[in-house]
């Protein structure tokens, strides 16, 4: 579906596992986030690199050059990631996502003329605008569209070379409901609004994408519900409704792995002031650091089973006996598994700075910037504490929230 090259060249890169492709980056992937600090966006030259790595293709199936991962081995990708850079980490889940994600609907040939380039990246930014915003209007244009559209929280969108806008988030001005379609716009055609200045995950670039007067061609066009479960693939990740999700919980999960090692390095030699023994010789040092690995190590183990169930419960395309969606007793517990994975990994990132004392709160300290960068990826919509109300109602005899069962409806 895409030409040779793209194949061949995954092949040669797939010789090395992705994890030690990671080791042998991790001081580029460091230099990377300390520069995406000051500037809220990934460098150019980071994002090249990462792209050169299969960091943006490694959850595309085989034949379109990518390594056709299930969720096990994609949180595992992104946790090594996210423990190097919380904010490198958010780009490598979101660009890994989208360009997996968007895959679902499309049609061959737009397939090929995207993901030709392998250095695609693809952004979207769904959320309320966070500056001056033209509104959500879309309309007809003969067969294709006419886009008046600024979102945000597009991350990586400095980076990208496409940008995808589902129809449910637009309003079709001829009809005042959600257009009937989606959209690809490519590079060139939407402009990214300087506006992502934030604490946490500062170096994510998750500005907003404008779009004013943007003419979409119909070759350009995906259905309205474009991330519907696929019948186009075998892996069953494109048909797990949590795709979207136990990515953002990876990057929590990988911070917090970061602040744990980078408060041992600290425990080993820092002597608190009034005190005569390392931190390391501190038996409530001790104490806490136990319970940071246990709560780590439990929720991480919590996501990954709950992930294996879903996918295997899922099996193989519906064609060849599998489902296209999965039961709510096997989807629930992937939804909470992810919430719990995130707001874990804040409370112990918060828990271990705190043990760190004023040096944690120092800005040449990692652990200063492990707490915000917990904090933001805790924040995220799909895996905040509200979930865990959102389910419990539901342990209650209350139905499962629309939003949740969305997920799983066919086109």
């Amino acid at each position: 579906m895409v030409d040779a090259e793209i194949i061949k060249r995954q092949e040669e890169i797939s010789k090395t596992p992705m994890l030690e492709r990671i080791a042998a980056m991790k001081k580029s992937l460091s230099a990377a986030g300390d520069e995406a600090q000051q500037i809220r966006h990934l460098p150019a030259w980071a994002s090249k690199e990462m792209a050169d790595a299969g960091l943006y293709r490694y959850a595309l199936p085989a034949e379109l050059g990518g390594e056709n991962l299930r969720a096990r081995e994609q949180i595992e990708i992104i946790e090594a990631v996210s423990a190097i850079d919380g904010s490198v980490g958010w780009c490598v889940q979101i660009s890994s996502e989208i360009n997996a994600l968007v895959i679902r609907q499309m049609e061959a040939p737009l397939v090929k003329e995207i993901f030709n380039d392998w250095d695609v990246l693809v952004c979207s930014g769904h959320g309320p605008a966070n500056g001056p915003n033209p509104g959500r209007n879309v309309r007809r244009e003969g067969d294709g569209w006419i886009l008046n559209y600024q979102g945000g929280f597009a991350s990586g969108s400095p980076n990208a070379t496409w940008n995808y806008l589902m129809g449910p988030s637009c309003i079709d001005e001829a009809t005042g409901e959600p257009a009937d379609a989606s959209f690809m716009v490519p590079r060139g055609e939407f402009e990214v609004i300087d506006t992502w200045n934030t604490a946490g995950m500062r170096g994510s670039g998750s500005h907003d994408v404008l779009m004013q007067d943007c003419y979409v061609k119909p070759e350009h066009l995906l259905p309205a519900r474009s991330l519907a479960p696929s019948e186009k693939w075998d892996n069953p990740t494109f048909r797990n409704p949590t795709h979207a999700v136990y990515n953002k919980s990876a990057v929590a999960l990988g911070v917090c792995r970061g602040a744990i090692d980078s408060f041992i390095e600290l425990a080993m030699g820092k002597v608190p002031w009034g005190y005569s023994t390392t931190l390391k010789d501190q038996s409530l040092v001790q104490y806490r650091l136990g319970e940071a690995q246990a709560k780590l190590l439990s929720a991480r183990s919590y996501i990954m089973e709950t992930q294996d169930k879903l996918e295997d419960h899922l099996g193989p395309l519906p064609a060849n006996g599998g489902r296209l969606a999965p039961e709510w007793e096997y989807f629930w517990p992937a939804l909470l598994a992810c919430a719990h994975a995130a707001q874990t990994a804040r409370e112990v990132v918060n828990m271990i700075n705190n043990t760190a004392a004023t040096t944690g709160s120092r800005m040449d300290s990692p652990l200063e910037r492990q707490m915000r960068d917990a904090q933001q990826a805790a924040n995220h919509a799909l895996i905040s504490y509200r979930h865990y109300e959102l389910l419990g109602k539901t342990f209650l005899g209350h139905p499962p929230a629309d939003s949740y069962m969305a997920l799983c409806q066919p086109v």
